[in-house]
């Protein structure tokens, strides 16, 4: 079916007002219900209601926001005859009559079930079907009942709408190639319980024919000669694709033949000394076949464009609410600091102001200013404008604005509509009420040529993921297919702005929506911000694109690539919520396949909750004391959100923890594992002051730079993550998750896997039993051979610093090499220390003020670390951190 609209209600709650009023004395009310033939009643959205009394040929009232059917509509003057004439889609319905001569009457309107039409869209020839190309259907009042793209075969998505049944009532076609590029079929005449096809044949060729024509002009009426250089002019289409180029002549002429009909960017360049082509001037020009000269100016922009160009894209989230998948909210608002990128947020302020998590964490942002983040108003619940009357709609805009502003600080000036459908009354009351920005999308609100306004509208023109109503879901679209979006709106308007919500950053089961970040997503949401800063994009606020209102010469991307972290190419697993009786068997099947496969495992144990199962417990130590690679973390006393802590409540908590931990298992664990990954500054305090190195929440909730003492290792995926899957990955289950797993470590220089017992075990419709799932278990036998196939390592979660430490000191092969004869004894120990001098000097190596200039001869044994090294037992860092220590305590002198 056409896409009517892109959004769908994220509350679970809403304020329905079924009654309109209109007081008067001596009145009755009439119950509404409108039903189609078949008994179903009719969507109220579509819905619009012209009352007559007696026979009178002006309405009473004209009703055209119905909050639900049925309805009533009350302050009736009794004693007279009531029409009740009913529209759908603006066309004429049917019509019912009451004789009013009660205080409380009913009425059932029947009106005739909806038809169906998909179109066949062609060029001229009547022959060639036009694809990709955009098609609303619109009633006669101009309102947009549908929109979809053409296919391959130039066919629609099939839309129902309500037939017309007057010879008044039509709808008519719009095809689009483009803002600049428009055909429009008139009338379309649609019948009941029928799915018409309809062919739509354009004025458009397949190719023009004419020669076209570019005048390239120094001045504003002089065109460039041969004495101004050497130029070249090329065109592009909107997936930046070069489809043809042409030398301009010393005229100032160039040319181009057999173009097909569409939108073109052309861009004229310079050539430079060293050969370089160079963009100086870009005009976007519409090819049809009636115009064949256009004409660019070199050193005069604005008469190149009447479109905003700010090269930029803006980011929206919309749905901020209470609680409600409020773990996929903060981890996104995480990824764009992370990435000092901009953000606008679209808050429904009826449900906002008592989540502690997302207010501390929008508040932090809001204060520390480290990026941009705009607060834009989504409504008081959420309802859809078009379903309020004028003073619905003010009442609305005045309560979430106040709410919001007393709970932030912030007033909005940006405006996103529910659903993203509004009216002209929206309009009106947004200038009254000092909005200045309204976000929409494109399938329900072309975005109109920028001007200066006190109002701009920036819609949407692509999206995350995409609503799929028959499963009621998100359809996650690719990356590259965002990017297409966001190209083909830069070429459209000169700005993109892409719509996002938390659900698809949010796992999905049993049919609902879980509070469970999806964090393969998140991770391809930062991957996605970073392809979009490569190309030389800014990402700004929606506020911020009305302040590039000047068109400006588009120049060629000249950032690069990001720079990838330092790699350890290992990944190591971090086992949560270990813990007594719970899922003991399954708990126990995972830690024994990591043992039997001799791979390195990371176990965090909730205190309280452990230490009473001998099943759990004697598997454990019988681990550890056979020498398995198994490493035990502190997860807390409890399983709670330790932010909620304060300091000293926090700091017992993982000290309550170690010590249980050491009495059991003989074990004190240097890392901690905050539950559910949540912490504060407090945490990392508290852990600090119970001598934890290193400390493991997500990458989502834990993004770099780290400044404070510890190690920082969070988890860069979810177990779950991996065996999902993925639409947008190829290959077999397991070969998408090496390719997750490849993504983690190119973005972080590691990957740390988190898994639950909950993983492996075999689940009914509420719950997990407590039996192994043995598929999953055999995945996850799968996943550890795939890895060690290719060359990644499989860690302890303590040893990746280590690692990446070794790897970022670099150290002359040399001085390995002399390292080597030392340690054998051929190389005396002077010429040794010279190398150490070198350290030295690099600032590898710290020489204590103190130190004396005595000359004190190396003790021998100091030989044997120098060995190791070589034969890389340790590594540089390792190497560096014993010279070190025996510096710092006088034991060698350089």
């Amino acid at each position: 079916m056409f896409k009517t609209s892109i959004f769908f209600l994220a509350i679970s709650f809403l304020i329905f007002v079924p009654t309109i009023s209109y007081q008067e004395q001596n009145a009755g009310s009439v119950e509404v219900t409108i039903k189609n033939e078949n008994g179903d009643r009719v969507t109220p959205d579509l819905l619009s209601v012209k009352v007559y009394q007696d026979f009178a040929s002006v309405p009473l009232k004209e009703i055209t926001s119905i909050p639900n059917n049925p309805f009533t509509v009350d302050s009736l003057p009794l004693g007279h005859r009531y029409k009740f004439e009913v529209y759908m889609n603006s066309m004429y319905g049917d019509v019912a009559f009451v004789d009013l001569q009660k205080s409380q009457d009913k009425v059932e309107v029947i009106i005739k079930n909806p038809g169906g039409m998909r179109l066949s869209v062609f060029y001229g020839d009547g022959e060639t079907p036009l694809t990709n190309a955009d098609v609303w259907i619109k009633s006669f009042d101009g309102k947009s009942w549908g929109y979809s793209g053409t296919d391959k075969d130039g066919q629609t998505l099939r839309v129902w709408l309500y037939p017309t049944m007057k010879d008044a009532d039509y709808y008519y076609a719009e095809v689009s190639l483009g803002p600049d590029l428009k055909y429009v079929q008139t009338p379309v005449k649609l019948l009941p319980n029928v799915a018409q096809e309809l062919k739509v044949v354009t004025k458009w060729p397949i190719i023009v024919d004419k020669l076209i024509t570019i005048e390239v002009y120094n001045t504003t009426n002089t065109k460039v000669g041969k004495s101004d250089g050497e130029f070249i002019a090329q065109l592009y289409d909107g997936k930046k694709n070069k489809l043809a180029d042409s030398l301009v002549s010393d005229k100032g002429l160039a040319g181009f033949a057999k173009l097909k009909v569409g939108t073109y960017a052309l861009h004229i360049k310079s050539k430079s000394p060293d050969g370089q082509l160079i963009t100086v001037a870009s005009k976007k020009i519409t090819i049809s076949g009636p115009e064949s000269v256009f004409k660019i100016y070199l050193h005069n922009p604005e008469l190149n464009s009447e479109y905003l160009n700010c090269n930029c894209v803006a980011f929206r989230l919309d749905d901020i609410q209470d609680y409600f998948l409020n773990g996929a909210q903060i981890d996104i608002l995480n990824v764009f600091a992370q990435k000092q990128s901009s953000l606008t947020i679209g808050i429904i302020a009826n449900v906002f102001g008592d989540d502690p998590k997302l207010m501390s964490l929008i508040k932090d942002m809001i204060a520390n200013g480290n990026f941009d983040l705009e607060i834009a108003n989504h409504s008081w619940t959420h309802r859809i404008m078009p379903a309020l009357t004028k003073d619905q709609q003010a009442d609305d805009f005045a309560k979430s604005n106040k709410k919001i502003h007393n709970v932030l600080g912030v007033t909005p000036t940006t405006f996103i509509p529910p659903e993203n459908l509004y009216n002209d009354d929206t309009i009106a009351l947004l200038k009254q009420n000092n909005f200045t920005q309204i976000s929409s999308h494109t399938s329900t609100s072309k975005a109109p040529l920028f001007q200066k306004s006190s109002l701009y509208y920036f819609p949407a023109a692509t999206q995350t993921s995409i609503l799929d109503r028959q499963e009621a879901n998100w359809k996650v679209q690719s990356i590259d297919k965002v990017l297409d979006g966001i190209n083909e709106s830069l070429f459209n308007y000169g700005y993109a702005v892409v719509m996002m919500h938390p659900h698809e950053f949010s796992t999905y089961s049993d049919g609902v929506y879980q509070n469970k970040v999806n964090q393969t997503q998140v991770q391809q949401l930062g991957l996605l911000i970073d392809k979009i800063k490569s190309q030389g994009l800014k990402i700004v606020t929606i506020d911020e694109i009305s302040s590039f209102d000047k068109p400006v010469p588009q120049k060629q991307p000249t950032a690069s690539m990001p720079k990838e972290p330092l790699t350890c190419n290992c990944v190591a697993f971090r086992m949560d919520n270990v813990q007594d009786f719970y899922l003991n068997d399954v708990q126990n099947a995972a830690i024994s396949k990591f043992s039997e496969k001799n791979t390195p495992l990371t176990i965090s144990v909730i205190g309280q909750f452990f230490g009473s199962d001998p099943k759990a417990v004697n598997l454990i130590k019988e681990k550890i004391q056979s020498g398995t690679p198994l490493r035990i973390a502190n997860r807390g006393w409890e399983y709670v959100d330790h932010a909620v802590y304060d300091k000293e409540k926090q700091a017992a908590s993982i000290k309550k923890t170690n010590d249980k931990i050491f009495q059991i298992l003989q074990v004190k664990p240097a890392t901690f594992a905050p539950p559910m990954d949540s912490f504060n500054k407090e945490t990392i305090e508290a852990a600090n002051q119970n001598k934890i190195r290193y400390f493991s929440a997500s990458i989502a909730r834990d993004p770099p730079p780290y400044t404070d003492p510890l190690k920082h290792v969070p988890s860069t995926t979810l177990f779950a993550n991996l065996i999902d899957d993925d639409p947008f990955y190829a290959g077999t289950i397991p070969e998408k998750a090496l390719a997750k797993i490849k993504l983690n470590i190119r973005q972080n220089g590691y990957a740390v896997i988190s898994l639950q017992s909950q993983d492996f075990a075999v689940r009914d419709e509420k719950s997990s039993k407590n039996e192994v799932d043995s598929s999953k278990l055999q995945f996850l036998d799968v996943t550890l051979d795939v890895l060690k196939s290719n060359g990644i390592s499989v860690v302890t979660l303590d040893e990746i610093p280590s690692i990446l430490e070794n790897k970022s000191l670099v150290i002359p092969d040399q001085i390995k090499d002399n390292a080597d004869s030392w340690s054998q004894g051929k190389l005396s120990d002077s010429d040794f220390t010279k190398d150490l001098e070198y350290l030295v000097e690099q600032k590898i190596l710290q020489i204590p003020n103190s130190q004396t200039d005595a000359e004190q001869k190396i003790p021998s044994w100091i030989k044997a670390t120098a060995s190791w090294w070589v034969d890389g037992k340790i590594g540089n860092a390792d190497f560096v951190k014993g010279i070190q220590y025996l510096i710092d305590n006088g034991i060698m002198r350089i």
